[in-house]
């Protein structure tokens, strides 16, 4: 029986996936074939502003390859509803669900999978409820840490409290089939918000990052003309990889490089990603009086970041996911907070400094200790590599994902499983 698989995430429209070279993080979802089409829908790709080329109308759909169709779904479906912006986003995504189910049934879709519990979540479960498919939920954060540390929703904009999003969360993970979280954290606190221990598992971030960070690191081609932009010479600098938003305490990292700077350290900081947080990470700067030492650069693709992670003095991980993974990879030294899946890689003194969360003196005190010891942070770095391939090696994973299906389909509900080195 061929397999089909239809993906509901709203990670990257297909602007983005290209201009990122962001790629292969979709083509991998057939598992090496196991699939024989995957369709990827962002449902409303234009809100976000990066994606479908027009606001309002009809999804538009994109070849990636033979395997692969992406789908960009619209802010709203009607240019005439323009200044009528909820009931236009409520036409458009009652317009992308119907598609969704006639391509289902049209298709002979085998399972929908969702990127979170929430907004994609409700919307794969109308799709595969009405469809009769099974419907996997991957589950890539802890919920419950991020309201303790931030007080607000993760998804304002759908939902307007925390209660709200933790009803919908219980609602969701305890009708899928199949609860897929990236880490044992995140595991646990999808089982005590009503996913089912039998039918939940782990599917973890390695067999989702570009190839390039495979790669040995020295074989890379490092350059410093990648640094040449923002800095008139090669400098010592700490990297943050990741959403300039306030979940993902960019803050602190600025706060440390004034600490490490304060100590004699003449460092730098990069901080790859964007976000709503931007602006206010610029101010800080300022505030702190080391605004010419920071430097913001957007977005980059995967080629520049293979090539610029092992060339960091520290990567800076206050909470990461797919990037600690890729820093991992790339043999960085890493200094993390002891939050969410980081200590399941990061272990003390042996794979990177893993220091108690939102302590931002610990975390100062292992980024000066990296900076000092050149040769201490080098050999972190290689043990953290290791053990990146022990615990995130793409083929094993692609290969536990595969059985997790195969029961899934047969029938058989998924042993409760961790990917364990």
């Amino acid at each position: 029986m061929a397999r089909k698989l239809l993906v509901v995430d709203s990670s990257y429209g297909f602007e983005a996936v290209v201009s990122r070279k962001l790629q292969e993080s979709v083509t991998c979802r057939d598992l090496g074939g196991y699939f024989e089409h995957v369709w990827s829908v962002h449902p409303f790709a234009s809100l976000v502003g990066e994606g479908a080329t027009a606001p309002f109308g009809e999804p538009e759909f994109h070849r990636l390859s033979d395997a692969h169709t992406f789908i960009d779904g619209k802010v709203g479906r009607f240019q005439a509803l323009g200044r009528l912006p909820l009931l236009n986003f409520a036409a458009s995504q009652a317009d992308i669900v119907s598609r969704l189910v006639a391509l289902v049934r049209r298709e002979g879709v085998s399972a929908i999978r969702v990127g979170d519990p929430l907004y994609n979540g409700l919307l794969g479960l109308t799709v595969a409820r009405t469809c009769g498919v099974p419907l996997v939920v991957r589950v890539n954060a802890n919920y419950d840490k991020i309201y303790a540390s931030t007080g607000r929703p993760q998804m304002p904009r759908f939902f307007r409290s925390i209660p709200a999003e933790k009803a919908v969360l219980r609602f969701v993970l305890s009708r899928a089939d199949l609860v897929a979280a990236v880490n044992q954290d995140n595991l646990e606190f999808a089982i005590s918000n009503g996913a089912r221990l039998e039918r939940s598992t782990i599917f973890r971030y390695g067999n989702l990052i570009d190839k390039r960070h495979i790669l040995a690191p020295d074989s890379r081609a490092p350059s410093t003309a990648l640094l040449d932009e923002f800095w008139p010479e090669p400098y010592r600098f700490l990297l943050h990889i990741g959403r300039l938003e306030t979940v993902k305490l960019v803050d602190d990292v600025i706060r440390v490089l004034a600490e490490v700077r304060r100590q004699g350290h003449d460092v730098k900081a990069l901080l790859v990603g964007d976000g709503q947080q931007r602006d206010a990470l610029v101010r800080l700067a300022q505030e702190l009086g080391v605004e010419q030492h920071v430097a913001f650069c957007g977005n980059r693709d995967q080629e520049w970041l293979s090539r610029l992670i092992p060339q960091a003095t520290v990567v800076v991980s206050p909470l990461t996911g797919r990037a600690l993974t890729e820093a991992a990879f790339g043999a960085a030294p890493v200094v993390a907070y002891d939050l969410d899946w980081q200590g399941e890689l990061i272990v003390h003194g042996v794979t990177g400094e893993l220091v108690p969360s939102r302590s931002l003196s610990a975390m100062a005190t292992s980024v000066a200790r990296l900076i000092s010891d050149p040769e201490y942070a080098k050999t972190l770095g290689r043990a953290l590599r290791e053990r990146a391939f022990e615990l995130l090696d793409p083929a094993r994973l692609d290969e536990h994902e595969r059985g997790a299906y195969e029961k899934l389909f047969r029938g058989r509900a998924p042993k409760s499983v961790e990917m364990r080195a």
